[in-house]
Order: C-alpha cells, then structure tokens, then sequence
C-alpha cells in the first residue's frame, strides 16, 4: 500500500511537467565545483571559479537551451540528444545510482553482472528522460537553498507549474572535487528508493536475470519508440 502510494506521488508529480518532466530538472541543479583552484591568469577556469553554485546551474540551463534551439525540430532529434546527453553524462554517477537502485542485492551478484546492471539501467534512464528536455525553460524552476555536508550536497527547488507547486531535491556526492547526482527526491520519495522496492519485489519473484530480461524489454521499447518519433 505504501509503495502504490510512493508511485502514485512520483506520477502525479510528473504529470505536472509537460514535455521536460524530471530528466530536464536534474539536469539543471549539478556542477562541478572545485574545493580550491590555484592562482592562475585571468581564463575561464578562474572566472567558473568565481561563480556561485545557482550561477553553475543557470549557465547549465543556457547550454541545454542553446542545444535546444540550435538543433530544433524532428530532423536533428537524434543529433540534439546526443549533445544533450554529452552535457548531462559527466555529472551523473550512473554506477551509484544502479548500486542503490538494488540494495543488498548489489552484493550478491557477480561483478559481471553488476557491469551489465549498471550499463542496461544506466542508458534505460538516459533514454526515457533525454525524450523529455526539448523544452526546458527557466521559468518552470525555483532553487530554494543547498545544503553542503561533504561529501554530500542537497539542492531544494520547487516546480511551479500552472497555479500548482511541489517540491523536488537533489542528492549530491563530491567524487574527487566534483558534484555527482546520486538521487533526486519528489515531494519526500526518493527515486532510488522507489526503484529498489520495486527492483527487489522483481527479483524476489523472478531473480536477478529476470529483472535483467523485463529492463532490456523496457530498452527495446524505448529504443522503438525514438525511431518513430
């Protein structure tokens, strides 16, 4: 009952957000933030350096909006998502997310299997929400405040989307002085959390392969799905 309830806050809060949905939103509150940077001539190193984290975040919004509007249209889809995940790939830690996603059974598979695991959840996730950023606009986002507690990091928003609002964070881990997402949490749910209820109920049922064979026919769906849009 509390899973249904859990899923059902996570769908309602997706249905608020047209086109762009979650992916977009994660990808808009990461950076990659330095602890110190050494003197150096006037460059851009030194001048990133000297930008707020809200600052990072913002001119990650500009270079999804710039692809966006430079590759615009149903002929460069597949050229527009391949920028946009060049952009999105290096702050998130994919092998992190796939480990949490199974909980302890991360531990009792081989490490064959937990390459596989992470390469086949990894590009399922890419793949679902690169579909959905082709419209990302600033004003559906408000960065409330972060939270640095090192190594970890939490980023507050809120979405405002036609009269109604909720709450969506973002987990951090600092991986050699850079900001990595880890997990993101709607209205109090966290989306590693949820997998791995959902994950373990597979696997109790149908063991590790078969959560492996339901998440490369979910791949093939999305994968047909692209190529007919």
């Amino acid at each position: 009952m509390r899973n249904s309830l859990n899923r059902s806050k996570i769908l309602r809060a997706l249905r608020l957000l047209p086109n762009i949905m979650l992916f977009a939103l994660l990808i808009v509150v990461f950076w990659a933030l330095p602890e110190e940077t050494p003197a150096a001539p006037e460059s851009a190193t030194v001048v990133a350096a000297q930008q707020s984290p809200m600052g990072l975040i913002k001119e990650t919004i500009d270079k999804v909006i710039s692809v966006n509007k430079k590759l615009s249209g149903e002929e460069n889809l597949k050229a527009r998502r391949k920028e946009l995940r060049a952009i999105i790939e290096p702050y998130f830690d994919f092998k992190e997310m796939a480990k949490r996603s199974l909980g302890a059974n991360w531990n009792t598979i081989t490490p064959t299997e937990q390459e596989d695991f992470v390469n086949v959840f990894s590009e399922l996730l890419a793949r679902t929400y690169l579909s959905r950023i082709d419209t990302v606009t600033t004003q559906l986002v408000s960065f409330e405040n972060e939270e640095i507690n090192h190594p970890k990091a939490e980023v507050k928003t809120t979405i405002n989307h036609k009269g109604d609002s909720f709450p969506i964070d973002y987990k951090f881990l600092d991986e050699s002085g850079s900001w990595k997402v880890y997990d993101v949490v709607i209205e109090n749910i966290g989306l590693v959390a949820n997998y791995r209820n959902e994950f373990a109920g597979i696997i109790r049922k149908d063991k590790f392969s078969g959560l492996m064979d339901k998440l490369r026919k979910k791949l093939d769906s999305s994968e047909e799905t692209s190529a007919k849009a």
